[in-house]
């Protein structure tokens, strides 16, 4: 059941699947000192510039700037038994800089209203990265120009090559069919009749009145029209090409329209489950294993670990998996600003939007911890993709998207 999700973190961490169990183990452990740490780190933020894990090497990273904290950590009685895991490289920016200089870099694009910046604090860098396109430079200008005292790390990326791969193909056609019981599986291919946009299932909530919903990103949703009744959401099979008036005439694969969507602070939608027939589950897809096809959302437990695995089943790239760069990552265009994104380096393409990101514990269970939103390329720096946390979408819930 959990060889494609082997693959998968074999690939990341460029081992044999037969190596995976062991490195889920060694991340767990690190995960939980890292935890250990945390309190210590935050009592002295000036001190120190935050941690982060190498599996592979079974180290944890200690960022410090100010050395005579050192023994701070290591004569805690906690942490002793750990000590053989610590490793300490001198840092110049601390964290609380770090989070000011992010707030001052944000304060800032309000004013000059920049389009395309991705910015988050990266703890192994020790700085504020910021990635840009260089098709916006001229309206860029200012706010760069502005916050170059702050010395971020300013890189680009690739306009014409983001988040566009050729789309994956399933190793089995069967894929593509759907089960007689007509569940819809968190990381199938969704599609909006309205917009013609082609997105991925992320996972179910209810409200109050046990109405279920199916969560997915917000920009899902057509901008020019954002009624309900235009904006309606079909099942389809993976690399479909059907056409939309076959599609609109196929009831059975109607989910329903999205009632409520956030494209302010954040970017994630709501579909009303209205076809009786279909039900929602805590399954996600975890296409091209062979010959199981699922993982199980056990929890919705965040980890907080810098450089622990992410991973992602979308409906165009399936199951990849890459390490967590930051928690604190923002989107900006012009006036809208999305903050406290996850940001990693796992792939992510055209159509994977919405799609569940989730953490494997003890597999094939595994923690749910948000959907994807945004993926950026640059043929010099790689890949990055920004996810909504989960949270936010079951606060929407709770408040009633009536």
């Amino acid at each position: 059941m959990i060889h494609a999700l082997n693959e998968a973190l074999s690939k990341l961490w460029n081992v044999t699947e037969i190596e995976v169990p062991n490195l889920l183990n060694i991340e767990k452990n690190l995960c939980k000192v890292d935890g250990l740490l945390k309190p210590f780190l935050e009592q002295n933020e000036e001190s120190f510039g935050g941690t982060y894990i190498n599996v592979k090497s079974n180290k944890i990273i200690i960022m410090i700037v100010d050395e005579t904290k050192k023994d701070i950590i290591l004569n805690s009685s906690d942490i002793q038994p750990h000590r053989e895991l610590l490793i300490f490289v001198l840092a110049i920016n601390s964290l609380s800089s770090l989070k000011n200089s992010s707030k001052q870099i944000v304060a800032k694009s309000r004013t000059h209203h920049p389009v395309g910046v991705f910015i988050y604090i990266d703890i192994e860098e020790n700085n504020i990265v910021i990635f840009l396109a260089h098709i916006a430079d001229r309206r860029n200008k200012p706010f760069i120009d502005a916050i170059r005292e702050d010395n971020p790390v300013i890189r680009y990326y690739d306009v014409n090559v983001q988040g566009q791969p050729s789309r994956t193909q399933p190793r089995n056609s069967t894929h593509t069919k759907r089960g007689i019981d007509r569940q819809i599986i968190n990381g199938d291919f969704i599609y909006n009749l309205g917009s013609r946009a082609k997105c991925t299932a992320g996972f179910p909530v209810a409200d109050r009145e046990l109405k279920n919903y199916i969560v997915t990103a917000g920009h899902c949703i057509d901008s020019n029209n954002t009624a309900s009744d235009h904006n309606t959401f079909y099942m389809m099979p993976l690399n479909s090409s059907e056409s939309d008036e076959v599609l609109r005439f196929r009831k059975k694969d109607l989910i329903g329209p999205m009632v409520l969507h956030d494209l302010e602070e954040t970017d994630f939608g709501l579909i009303r489950l209205t076809n009786p027939d279909i039900k929602p589950t805590n399954v996600i897809r975890n296409t091209n294993s062979d010959p199981y096809r699922q993982l199980f959302i056990k929890d919705r437990e965040i980890i907080s670990t810098h450089g622990a695995h992410l991973c992602k089943s979308g409906a165009t790239t399936f199951v990849t998996c890459g390490y967590t760069k930051s928690f604190e990552g923002y989107f900006i265009f012009g006036n809208d600003v999305k903050y406290d994104l996850i940001v990693t380096d796992f792939l992510a393409a055209q159509g994977d939007s919405g799609g569940p990101v989730f953490y494997s514990r003890d597999l094939p269970y595994v923690s749910l911890h948000g959907i994807i939103t945004k993926g950026i390329n640059s043929r010099e720096w790689g890949k990055l993709t920004f996810i909504v946390k989960e949270g936010y979408t079951i606060n929407a819930v709770i408040k009633d998207p009536n």
